[in-house]
């Protein structure tokens, strides 16, 4: 077995199983009346939409009244909020939506933290601990700079076959929960895209569960190299990072696979170290 410090030129490559996944813009993701960005249109945001409530070509608005909230009051776009706005804000009260929260810049880790949680979206915490770990593992070993997940699936996709013949109400809402930006109609399948990163496997079994659905999966990717997966006991977190290289569309022909304890301190341990593949592999 050669030394673990060496290192090799990988150059990943990601092929949507069905399409290209577009590049998207993310931003807050709040559905309408939710003015709080909680998930939920409650008394808060009833008391939130009257701080900026002040009638028609008003201006300047309350002070009270922070640009945020007067974006998500402001229902017809005319840079005031004034009754027309509160008759659509009122029909909303109750509405429910995924409380997505502020959009996590580092894929990775937020991918992750989702599959390590069986979460819908990443926790914040576990975000949080994992991208310190990757950052102190690649520190230690600067040859992984460059190894980084690769996710399975497109991130903000969701296959889904419709049931013929089924109503489609409880379909519709439960896009309106997840506040799907676009709905694109294939011979043999609906594409959803969601307006920030999700957990497809865990939101295909909220879609799968309904009457109307037939199936529901993950927008599956294929010539993936880099694999991470994390296990998580206490305080230590276990890292398996698999460098794959050379002809990887349908599978790695080699891979260096490495396996890392990182404890509560960022303290990174190399426990296992293993090299397989083809004969041809130049380890």
């Amino acid at each position: 077995m050669n030394s673990p410090l060496r290192s090799q030129a990988v150059f990943p490559i990601l092929i949507c199983l069905f399409m290209f996944t577009p590049w998207i813009a993310f931003g807050q993701c709040v559905g309408d009346g939710d003015v709080t960005g909680d998930g939920s249109v409650t008394l808060d945001d009833y008391e939130a939409f009257f701080t900026c409530m002040d009638g028609p070509g008003v201006l300047p608005h309350p002070a009270e009244c922070n640009p945020t909230t007067l974006s998500r009051c402001d229902f017809d776009l005319d840079s005031d909020v004034d009754l027309d706005d509160a008759s659509k804000f009122l029909k909303l009260f109750q509405a429910q939506y995924l409380p997505y929260g502020p959009h996590l810049e580092n894929r990775e880790a937020e991918m992750l933290a989702m599959t390590l949680a069986n979460s819908r979206r990443a926790p914040l915490d576990i975000y949080q601990r994992i991208q310190s770990d990757l950052a102190a593992i690649r520190i230690a070993y600067p040859q992984l700079v460059t190894v980084i997940d690769d996710p399975d699936y497109a991130t903000n996709q969701l296959l889904v076959g419709l049931q013929s013949g089924q109503p489609l109400d409880e379909y519709y809402a439960l896009n309106d929960y997840y506040l799907v930006q676009s709905e694109e109609d294939h011979t043999f399948f609906r594409l959803l895209e969601f307006c920030d990163n999700i957990n497809a496997l865990v939101v295909a079994e909220d879609y799968a569960a309904l009457d109307a659905i037939a199936y529901a999966e993950p927008n599956w990717l294929i010539g993936i190299d880099d694999f991470i997966t994390v296990e998580a006991a206490g305080d230590i977190y276990t890292y398996d990072i698999d460098d794959g290289f050379w002809d990887c569309f349908d599978g790695c022909d080699c891979h260096r696979v490495y396996q890392f304890e990182v404890d509560g301190n960022a303290l990174v341990t190399l426990i296992d170290y293993q090299e397989y593949g083809q004969s041809w592999c130049e380890f």
